[in-house]
């Protein structure tokens, strides 16, 4: 498969000469004269899934490392140049130049090339499978941002900033009708992805367990500013069996030790080896107050073969003065489990689901028990992790883990969080609604700046060039500060 990617990759290279004419206007799709009228768009699907994924140690960083993973504290920073574990402010150019802006990469971009092209072939199963993967990247940016350019996104070079609540809307319906549309249509001989599907080679009913699972996670996400008409009547709907079942369903992508750059290899191994990261005092602290077996795992043992966790918020003066001497060796760096070569990166996992199962169930959304969830979250957790003893994992169940009715939710977020590692955008995602675990102080804070950050702040190049839409989004939300909360997390 790793082969496969690269020359996938390779492959698109070529083809992202047809988009070369999109640069001034998102309207008409350049084709070359001298090909075929009809154009295959699984390369530009390939690509999408690729970069999308963050399979890319730039993207990684920004979208995890230096923002989520430092402030849901999965991650202390030892870099001495890095300031977002002193919740320093800064504006949000990166993840949205990557993911939404820059033209030939961005992976929300290809994405929007492949559906209307698949729509121009008339083939509802390639069509139906890129809206599931569309509303999966722009969850990540909506959570990311707040108000967004959505509905006109890519159709105008100004387009205006819809409000959250209507993104998130439109996408819960997007979903159900993606699903739909490959449930419809999956045994009527239309051609899909096939190995260009570098998440599940071509297996629509994974593609429909995905978008199901999609749906528990937004649902649940907008259940305290939504409940009644959008929380409760789409998992009423919801069909469980249809979600994920098992690890052999959840999202994951392969890197490719071979490939010529660094956007097919391992992020993890990258950051690793860096030695800009160690494992944050409060997930250390969780973890030892567990038993958990998962931190020999998630990270590795210091210098002294101890395990020791790191204050978030380090002050920059010491970590230039003592990093060599005292951070590198003393703390702990990121397991040797997630650095391999191999080692796949996760998007969306069967443990997420199950955890996600049972805060619904805990909620009376859903039916079914929600300490059966919790329990096989955490053996779906622990399995994916490597750790398949039967023994471990029932001593782990039984102890302070026990599932306890009084303190459920409080469990069942806990142990989400510990299970989204090293997805640290999602993780801080479920810390801003829920508040679970809470987050250790810093040690020192940018001035001005003790809270955890709620948000990113818009670009600088959207303030410049798309002011009039900037500037209505920035009223309606009141304000484009990295403490302005989206909408889902009590905003406007």
């Amino acid at each position: 498969m790793k082969t496969r990617l690269f020359k996938l990759v390779l492959l698109f290279v070529a083809m992202s000469m047809v988009i070369s004419a999109c640069t001034k206007d998102f309207e008409e799709y350049a084709r070359p004269t001298t090909t075929a009228e009809q154009i295959d768009p699984k390369y530009l699907f390939t690509r999408s899934l690729v970069t999308g994924s963050g399979l890319s140690v730039a993207i990684w960083q920004y979208s995890h490392q230096i923002s989520g993973s430092y402030w849901a504290q999965h991650f202390a920073n030892i870099q001495p140049n890095f300031r977002w574990d002193n919740y320093e402010p800064t504006p949000g150019n990166t993840k949205w130049d990557w993911y939404y802006a820059r033209e030939h990469f961005a992976p929300l971009f290809l994405n929007y090339q492949v559906i209307k092209l698949s729509r121009e072939l008339e083939n509802p199963i390639k069509e139906g499978i890129a809206r599931i993967w569309n509303v999966y990247m722009f969850q990540f940016l909506t959570d990311t941002y707040g108000d967004l350019p959505y509905f006109e996104a890519f159709q105008s070079i100004r387009p205006a900033f819809d409000a959250q609540q209507d993104i998130y809307t439109d996408m819960l319906k997007e979903l159900e009708e993606a699903i739909q549309q490959i449930k419809t249509y999956q045994n009527a001989g239309y051609e899909g992805y096939a190995e260009a599907d570098v998440f599940f080679n071509g297996d629509l009913n994974k593609w429909i367990r995905f978008g199901n699972s999609l749906i528990l996670r937004l649902a649940l996400r907008v259940s305290n500013v939504a409940q009644s008409n959008l929380t409760q009547p789409y998992l009423q709907r919801l069909n469980l069996a249809e979600t994920m079942q098992g690890n052999a369903d959840l999202v994951r992508i392969m890197p490719d030790p071979n490939g010529s750059t660094y956007h097919v290899k391992n992020p993890l191994a990258y950051v690793s080896g860096w030695n800009e990261v160690r494992m944050s005092k409060t997930m250390f602290d969780i973890l030892t107050g567990l038993n958990d077996p998962r931190m020999e795992v998630m990270f590795n043992p210091n210098v002294n073969g101890q395990y020791v966790g790191l204050q978030n918020g380090q002050h920059p003066d010491s970590l230039s003065l003592l990093y060599n001497s005292y951070y590198r060796p003393q703390f702990c760096n990121i397991g040797e489990f997630f650095v391999q070569d191999d080692t796949p990166l996760f998007l969306f996992t069967y443990a997420e689901t199950c955890f996600l199962k049972a805060e619904a169930a805990q909620k009376g959304f859903i039916s079914g028990n929600a300490q059966d969830f919790y329990e096989q979250g955490i053996r779906a957790s622990m399995q994916q992790l490597g750790i398949t003893e039967e023994a471990v994992i029932e001593q782990y169940l039984s102890g302070p883990a026990a599932f306890n009715s009084a303190n459920a939710l409080e469990q069942i977020y806990t142990q989400r969080w510990i299970a989204l590692y090293p997805n640290g955008a999602e993780a801080w995602t479920l810390v801003r609604q829920t508040g679970v675990p809470q987050m250790g102080p810093l040690v020192f804070y940018y001035p001005g700046n003790e809270q955890m950050p709620r948000r990113k702040p818009y670009p600088v190049n959207e303030r410049r060039y798309n002011a009039a839409n900037y500037d209505a989004a920035v009223a309606r939300m009141g304000g484009d500060s990295q403490y302005t909360r989206v909408w889902w997390d009590g905003g406007n």
